[in-house]
């Protein structure tokens, strides 16, 4: 790794008031006549950080990475890279590069010149190029595929060969669109760790475009998620999905169970949410500014509930229900629980033994359960 990175397993500098940030972005719009694809977003990126950018198809991520490498200009804002104003500057004179979904490798071309393709159009002396060739077909494990063309690849090997092409010309930043998208899930996943021990090793800020949840959370040091042209949460991944600061991130990233109701205690170190939806008066083991009788949301993980014949011995938190079906994932076995209440949950279970006795089926009565810090409150 390179002295000035900043690996994400060192230290957090978006906690520090006096780092600075190597991408500062203020005020981003871009219009499409009356479509505000991305609307007045404000965001800093530090150096050496793997930021994804999630959201939905139409959230604006893309056309905030567009704007990042040039390829679309700002109706207003700005956006500073390591210090300059780039906002107008064309793509080619921004120390950016960027890897698209398709990979664009030339098909005429073997790896080799893919690669060097770049380094090529700036004049590098051949030797000079061949020795770089080298070094990063190495660095991302596509030693003595040079004289391969792209249509002898498998879909991960274009993925890396677009990557040390995207490397070549040693860029302060790196934007990636949608990476891993056209690899299928084996793959993907070996990929992501490759991608995120490639990128801690060279200290390259990388921006990862992905409305993929699962993979924003394996391979970033924080989420922007993304809705409407608007950032509705920056954070690691950690709090993104354990304290979502709403109810769209609580049901955007991963499953959840949303239960609404009215504030019937509010005191320092509990409260008391009374939910018809839930069957019960909630207890939640911490205070939330809020007013008596206000309408609040409960956001509860699936995992975080457990399931079982007997009732528990505990005071708070338990309602009754059937279960109405169950998946057996491998790894996990989903279930679905329609409470007395006529809600329906979701609930997952994980598989640690190879065989259980008598587990818990169809058509099963049930107590369902929880702790007083499972989940969170939103009010909105």
């Amino acid at each position: 790794m390179t002295t000035d990175a900043i690996s994400p397993f060192i230290s957090e500098p978006w906690t520090d008031p006096s780092a600075k940030p190597f991408i500062r972005i203020r005020g981003i719009s871009r219009h499409f006549g009356a479509v505000k694809a991305v609307d007045n977003v404000d965001l800093d990126i530090y150096k050496g950080e793997l930021f994804c950018l999630l959201g939905g198809s139409g959230s604006g991520k893309t056309t905030l990475l567009r704007m990042l490498c040039g390829f679309d200009n700002p109706t207003a804002g700005t956006i500073e890279i390591d210090g300059q104003d780039m906002s107008h500057v064309p793509p080619y004179k921004r120390p950016v590069n960027m890897m698209f979904q398709s990979y664009a490798l030339f098909p005429h071309m073997n790896v080799a010149k893919n690669v060097g393709y770049g380094l090529a159009r700036d004049g590098m002396p051949k030797a000079q190029i061949n020795s770089r060739v080298e070094e990063l077909l190495a660095m991302v494990q596509m030693e003595g595929f040079g004289a391969r063309k792209p249509n002898q690849l498998s879909g991960g090997q274009r993925q890396r060969v677009a990557l040390a092409r995207a490397l070549a010309k040693k860029p302060k930043l790196l934007l990636l669109d949608e990476p891993l998208g056209a690899l299928d899930k084996k793959l993907r996943e070996e990929t992501q760790f490759e991608l995120m021990k490639l990128q801690e090793d060279l200290g390259v800020t990388f921006v990862v475009v992905t409305h993929d949840q699962e993979e924003a959370m394996t391979l970033a040091t924080r989420i922007a998620v993304m809705v409407d042209g608007k950032l509705a949460q920056v954070s690691t991944p950690r709090d993104v999905y354990e304290y979502p600061n709403s109810r769209f991130v609580a049901d955007f990233i991963g499953g959840v169970n949303l239960f609404e109701g009215r504030v019937t205690a509010d005191e320092e170190n509990h409260m008391k949410l009374q939910s018809p939806e839930a069957g019960l008066e909630i207890h939640v083991g911490h205070g939330v500014s809020c007013s008596p009788g206000q309408r609040m949301w409960y956001a509860l993980r699936p995992e975080k509930i457990r399931i079982a014949r007997d009732r528990p011995d505990q005071p708070h938190n338990v309602v009754e229900g059937m279960v109405e079906e169950v998946a057996y994932m491998g790894s996990l076995s989903v279930y679905r629980i329609n409470l007395d209440s006529g809600k329906q949950i979701k609930v997952t279970q994980p598989n640690l033994d190879r065989a259980q006795d008598n587990p818990i089926s169809w058509d099963q009565r049930v107590y369902v359960s929880w702790g007083s810090s499972a989940g969170v409150v939103l009010p909105t």
